[in-house]
């Protein structure tokens, strides 16, 4: 497994207004990102670039990006991501899901409120907010890559920018809120020199 943290405190790059606003939302408070990686499948350690260690960069890069929930605004955190296979994807897809699939990416809020609605006001212990587990299946991601002509590092830093943002409580179920997801991910794949997955 590998780990790494992240502080955030300010960003280096020249920051656009609303960026800025982001920012200032946090009111100035250093909070440190950490990201778990586990590989659970040998492919995803056959590839021309290292996605552990972009997964280390990329998952910090949308927390700061994202409109953080209110009640974790100020805290540190905490993040899973593994990277699996179709099987095993499968199988979280059948019994969570109903679909008995692969699928490119799942995600796992812990972040959810409880059975009475409500969330939690502070983390257990007084430690770092899970946020949740991003999942990602390497056959399926390649696959994608391939019919979508894409390399398989832009496709991969997309599914994981996505599945970040599922943990973040965006969604895509309602139109309107497809657009704002969809246009944060732009936002944020921009960055990296990625074009938009939606053109």
């Amino acid at each position: 497994m590998l780990c790494g943290t992240i502080l955030l405190a300010k960003l280096s790059e020249p920051m656009t207004t609303e960026e800025n606003n982001k920012a200032e939302q946090a009111a100035d408070v250093a909070v440190a990102v950490a990201v778990d990686v586990a590989i659970n499948c040998d492919d995803w350690q056959k590839l021309d670039f290292d996605p552990a260690a972009l997964a280390l960069e990329i998952v910090p890069m949308v927390y700061a990006m994202a409109d953080i929930p209110e009640f974790i605004l100020g805290a540190d955190v905490e993040f899973s991501v593994v990277l699996s296979d179709d099987e095993s994807i499968r199988v979280l897809n059948r019994d969570y899901r109903g679909k008995d699939k692969p699928t490119n990416v799942l995600s796992f809020a812990a972040l959810d409120a409880g059975a009475d609605g409500v969330l939690p006001s502070s983390p257990p212990d007084q430690q770092a907010w899970l946020v949740g587990d991003v999942i990602l299946s390497y056959e399926t991601i390649e696959s994608e890559a391939v019919e979508q002509n894409k390399t398989l590092k832009d496709h991969f830093t997309h599914m994981l920018v996505h599945g970040t943002l599922h943990l973040l409580g965006y969604d895509h179920e309602e139109d309107s809120d497809a657009t704002i997801m969809e246009n944060l991910e732009i936002g944020i794949l921009e960055k990296r020199m990625i074009e938009s997955p939606y053109s």
